[in-house]
């Protein structure tokens, strides 16, 4: 197997689905398709967890997760230890939306993010809460994330607990 490149940082508040989303990509890897059950007993990350995604047999993705009460380092994993970020939202919590939103802004100002891909993910679209997408992307001000990372940047919908 090939060695894992360097890692892409994975953020976002607590609770909003990071660790449930990269066993999720774990278990697609493994198989080959998207599993139906993935356990959803996740324990918060407190810390740093490391998950390596194999590609194919050249290429593997080191996967570095942040837990949200690391939020005080995130600026540091992104600055020193990272190819790219996936920052994950939860679409269905509207206390928490604002905090993430002014959080993924400070972390896209970064100079150490310059040129590297940025994917944001809004987790949790299964949810019965779901706020709109649209309401989503205005708190976020994607046009203003946009205009800082430019096509390095990519928004998708998701449901790590379904698939």
């Amino acid at each position: 197997m090939a060695d894992p490149s360097p890692p892409v940082v994975v953020l976002g508040v607590g609770g909003a689905g990071k660790s449930l989303a990269l066993r999720r990509l774990m278990g697609l890897q493994k198989s080959g398709r998207v599993e139906a059950h993935v356990d959803a007993d996740v324990v918060p990350s407190v810390g740093v967890d490391i998950s390596t995604i194999a590609i194919d047999k050249k290429r593997n993705v080191c996967m570095k997760e942040i837990g949200g009460a690391m939020m005080p380092l995130w600026p540091t994993y992104v600055a020193n230890q990272s190819t790219g970020m996936m920052y994950v939202v939860d679409a269905a919590d509207s206390f928490q939306l604002a905090a993430s939103a002014a959080a993924f802004h400070h972390l896209c100002g970064l100079p150490a993010l310059d040129g590297k891909p940025v994917l944001l993910v809004l987790n949790k679209i299964d949810s019965p809460r779901v706020l709109a997408r649209g309401d989503i992307e205005a708190t976020f001000d994607i046009d203003a994330a946009r205009a800082v990372l430019g096509a390095r940047l990519t928004v998708i919908e998701a449901s790590a607990g379904r698939g």
